[in-house]
């Protein structure tokens, strides 16, 4: 499973209206995938106004802080 569907899920199960907050398809794998963590770091402030952490360290918690290491996500079985 891509990256860019593990933040699309989280995104998808945070957001009010999850149709207004889809990133479009981007260009590369890449993009997509910057596009998810972006969106998914936006769904989580809104849901939570408390939480003020950058997308940076949202991304790392969604991750489990894995999400520049080798293998992962791991593979669907």
């Amino acid at each position: 499973m891509p990256a860019s569907t593990i933040f699309t899920s989280h995104l998808v199960a945070l957001a009010d209206d999850p149709s207004v907050v889809l990133p479009a398809p981007a260009a590369s794998v890449f993009a997509d995938a910057v596009a998810a963590v972006a969106a998914a770091s936006m769904a989580v402030r809104v849901r939570f106004p408390v939480v003020t952490a950058p997308i940076w360290q949202v991304a790392s918690a969604v991750s489990l802080g894995l999400l520049l290491a080798p293998g992962w996500p791991p593979p669907a079985r």
